[in-house]
Formats: C-alpha cells, structure tokens, sequence
C-alpha cells in the first residue's frame, strides 16, 4: 500500500483525479463558490496520504490563490502533521502550530520567547493570569505523555485570552508528537508517528460553571518493513486520521480547576479514540491481508505476494499489537 499507485486505488484514484481536474478548471474561471472549492479540495485531501497533507495542501492553496479567503478557511480545516521547532533560549523542543504563530516565528511555551526573533513587533502572548495558568498545563501534561507514550515523546500547550482576564474564559491547544522507532518501541523494521491535536474552548457560565468544548484529532502514520528473501521485501504503510468533539460542563473555582477538568476530558478522548484507530485502521489492514491470502484465484495470480505474506502474517500480528500495547501504556 506504500506505493502511489497503490495509496490511490485504495482512495478511488479516478476520482480523485476527476475532482482535482474540476477544481483547477472551474477555480480558474470563477466557476465554483466558496463552499464548494472547500468541500472539493477536504475531498481531495481525504483520499491522499496523512504524511502528505502539508504538501498537498500546499499544492492546492497554489490553485485556489485568487480566493485567499478560501485557502484561509482550508488551512484552519485542515490538520496537518505536527512539525517541532528548538527553544535555543532553555535547549527544549517545542511543537509549532499556527495557534503560536506570528509572522514567520513561533512562541515557545518554555520561555514565551518567539524563535526566530521577531523584528516588527512583540508577538502575541497570554495575559500574566493565563500564562501562570499555562506554565502548570505544560509541566502536567508533559509528565502526562511520556507516561501514556513513553520515550521520543514531546507536547506542548499554547493558551490564549478569549478577554482581558481567564474570568471571561479562554481557549488553547494541547499538542502530542510520538515518534514511532523499532530501538524504543519494540517494532522490528518498523517507524512512524502518531499525533494528538486538542484544540479547547473554555467559556464562562454563571454560578461558578464552565463549559469546556473539546475537539480532538489523532493522526496516525506507521511503516512496516518485513524482509522477505534476497530478492526484496514487502512494505506495510498505515496511516489516517480520526477526530472527535465532546462538550462537557463543570463547576470550578480556581484556574488550576480548569486544567484539571480539560486533562481528564483529553484522556478520555484519546482512549476512545486508539481504539478507534485500532479497529478501524489497524484491524482492517489485517483483514485485507488476510483476503489476499484467501483468495485463491489471487493466490495463483500474484503467487509470490501471496508467499509473501504468508510468510510474514505473523510478524504483521506482532508488529501491530506491539504498536497498539506501545499507544495505550500507561
């Protein structure tokens, strides 16, 4: 399923071709509205790669450049891979979304230093109130992710005012990359990544009651590489994403109540949603594997994929729980 070719029939490659052709004409001649090249282009990305996404949309955005608010409104649709940035400031890796960014630069939740340096302003940042509130959110949920993903783990948690003070509610991001490796994991031959992108909204109610919303999504892209004989090897690729919005409402009465509330929220989400990504991802790759090596008439068609996989049924097995035992450790 590596290959392009291969990624794409899984997709409905003609489809996606089709799509991609009417969006560049009609985007061209002003054809199509706003909604419509948004829904056409999440169309696109939903059948492309999860490892591709920045670019593809990249791509897209080049098409659609007549209608700025129409990429505008994609890239915050759209969730990309996380990508990390270095606070030379205390030596720490920080994860970058566009929620700390100004400019070219991005605000590091260790130091609340923008890297590199901004030269026209100060940058955004949170209220002295929300940042106190912040500090406490990074160092808990930093010891919350390598206890839930153990080691090659980062997080960090961005908040920002909705108003003057956390009084009139606020909102923020809470970021996890997991790197996947076969010397840290357990997964011969195998790398990748996992993703956990929670974006919250805090709003004020009376009588001492909040309403926290919660939307949550998990990206997942995992390379397994099984060698087979001196003649080659066979490529296993998983990769997808899931997202999940939940709204609760909690009585709190100091700040450190909110953090509170939003990690118990995140950790439930997330546990819903591995095993989510376990039966819909990982347990219907199983299945396919499984229908090649059924088939008979496939079997006498494509003998040697067969063997292949025969050979290497177990190791898939192994790989996979190994991977999904690593996602859920506590």
């Amino acid at each position: 399923m590596k290959d392009e070719d291969a990624t794409c029939s899984n997709w409905n490659c003609d489809s996606h071709y089709k799509q991609l052709s009417v969006l560049q004409t009609q985007s061209s001649h002003q054809n199509m509205d706003s909604v419509s090249k948004v829904d056409a282009s999440l169309s696109i990305l939903r059948r492309t790669p999860v490892q591709d996404t920045s670019e593809n949309l990249d791509a897209i955005s080049i098409l659609l450049k007549s209608d700025p608010e129409v990429v505008e409104d994609l890239y915050q649709q759209v969730d990309s891979p996380l990508k990390d940035g270095l606070d030379t400031t205390v030596n720490k890796r920080y994860i970058l979304i566009d929620h700390n960014r100004d400019e070219d630069s991005f605000r590091s939740p260790w130091s609340n230093q923008y890297f590199p340096p901004l030269t026209s302003s100060h940058g955004f940042k949170p209220s002295m109130q929300l940042r106190a509130v912040e500090e406490v959110a990074n160092e808990i949920f930093e010891s919350y992710s390598i206890l839930y993903y153990g080691n090659n783990v980062m997080s960090s948690v961005y908040l920002w005012n909705k108003g003057g003070t956390t009084n009139e509610g606020f909102a923020g991001a809470f970021l996890i990359i997991k790197e996947i490796s076969e010397s840290d994991d357990g997964i011969e031959d195998g790398k990748g990544y996992w993703n956990s992108i929670h974006i919250v909204d805090v709003g004020i109610l009376s009588n001492g009651r909040a309403k926290y919303e919660l939307s949550t999504t998990v990206i997942l892209s995992l390379d397994i590489q099984n060698a087979t004989d001196d003649n080659g090897s066979t490529n296993t690729n998983i990769n997808g994403s899931l997202t999940k919005q939940i709204e609760q409402i909690h009585s709190f009465s100091s700040d450190d109540n909110h953090i509170g509330t939003i990690g118990k929220m995140i950790e439930s989400v997330e546990i819903d949603l591995r095993r989510d990504m376990d039966s819909l991802y990982i347990q219907k790759t199983k299945e396919v594997i499984h229908g090649i090596r059924s088939d008979s008439g496939q079997k006498q068609k494509h003998g040697l994929m067969a063997t292949m996989i025969g050979e290497n049924q177990q190791k898939h097995n192994e790989i996979q729980t190994a991977f999904m035992a690593r996602l859920g450790k506590k």
